[in-house]
């Protein structure tokens, strides 16, 4: 059958006690819907429960919640029939087991919240030898006991249960990469979320989002954490562990939210070549001004040049594509002419987009 992982925000005055009696209710009418309750994730201090369970469909598990609490769950999310990029065990793991009432365990026997910290390293890799640091940022990631989720050439996720792991080996792979004397341009990002969440369809949908925006959007060789991650991490710590200034960036809920935003705002807004800095404070609802501060603080760009920035990358991206033409990237990205195009990717990237893609080929064969 398959399986299925769900939502449910719990009251403030519940106790372990009571969700296990919850879930007795549970067991006993799972045969008469076809279920298998695996186990479920608690987190008090978020308030959240997340069930793992084996059934015919949807409906059969809401229509099950529904008979024992009343309600149905939050949100309902297959994990079986993913792609890798969203597998169940890469993403969570089930090294932990259950107690006898179900509740899913960590390895040293500790309630499993289900949440996750993820990071995020993409190599802008226009040099071949960016292609053998992998195998030292995996062995780095495993080191701080990371979890490889399989994803797109260029681009490494990793999953820990554990955010100090993760924040730690963030600070490695940093320190790695600003080490290398070939100076990779790299986009680094570390968030902390839930595997489920109220609209999502896909384990940590929202946490994923978040590291695509920064990595798409953020400058490169910063190494940016979302302010959850850092209070989780310096939490009960007189001494936290020291990192570089000026290397990492530490974001607010508004400022994520603004990468968020930005990013789906340009991928519906950049194959326009009419499309101005202008237009993206209006629907950010930013004046001329308010908008220059905000890019500038946030990118280390003016809005204009941004733009041209971020057409570029998907660019370099675009023409990693089997069957690309660099015609039809060009003026499919907003810009005016391929030969436009060429003198800026030259001047960014120090190649021309030919000679990238032969040199893609050449190592393709």
């Amino acid at each position: 059958m398959p399986l299925y992982m769900d939502l449910h925000h719990i009251d403030p005055d519940l106790t372990q006690e009571d969700l296990d009696s919850a879930h007795l209710k549970d067991i006993e009418v799972q045969d008469k819907y076809g279920l298998e309750h695996k186990k479920y994730y608690v987190n008090f201090e978020a308030k959240t429960v997340f069930c793992l369970i084996s059934a015919p469909d949807k409906q059969a598990l809401n229509d099950a919640h529904a008979e024992v609490h009343g309600v149905g769950p939050c949100n309902v999310i297959e994990v079986t029939s993913l792609t890798p990029t969203y597998d169940f065990h890469a993403m969570i793991g089930e090294e932990g087991g259950k107690n006898e009432f179900d509740v899913a365990l960590t390895s040293t026997g500790d309630i499993d919240t289900g949440f996750r910290t993820l990071l995020q390293v993409s190599l802008v890799a226009t040099q071949p030898s960016h292609q053998l640091m992998e195998q030292d940022l995996f062995r780095l990631i495993r080191k701080h006991d990371g979890r490889i989720v399989q994803m797109p050439e260029d681009r490494i996720v990793a999953s820990f249960l554990h955010v100090h792991e993760g924040l730690l080996c963030l600070r490695s792979l940093e320190r790695y990469l600003f080490a290398q004397a070939a100076e990779p341009e790299y986009h680094l990002a570390l968030v902390t979320g839930r595997p489920v969440d109220e609209t999502g369809q896909v384990l940590f949908e929202k946490a994923n989002e978040q590291l695509q925006a920064i990595c798409q959007l953020g400058v490169r060789g910063l190494g940016y954490i979302d302010e959850v991650s850092h209070a989780l991490f310096v939490k009960g710590m007189d001494k936290p562990p020291v990192f570089e200034t000026g290397r990492y960036r530490v974001l607010t809920g508004p400022e994520l939210e603004f990468f968020v935003r930005l990013r789906e705002l340009l991928n519906t807004n950049l194959v326009n070549p009419g499309f101005k800095a202008s237009q993206v404070g209006e629907a950010l609802g930013l004046s001329r001004s308010q908008l220059y501060r905000k890019f500038k603080e946030m990118t280390g760009y003016s809005p204009g040049a941004y733009l041209q920035e971020i057409r570029l990358r998907r660019a370099l991206q675009k023409l990693k594509d089997p069957g690309r033409q660099i015609a039809q990237i060009a003026y499919g990205l907003g810009f005016n002419s391929p030969n436009y195009f060429t003198r800026l990717f030259k001047r960014r990237y120090g190649i021309l987009p030919t000679d990238f893609t032969h040199r893609l080929d050449s190592k393709a064969t």
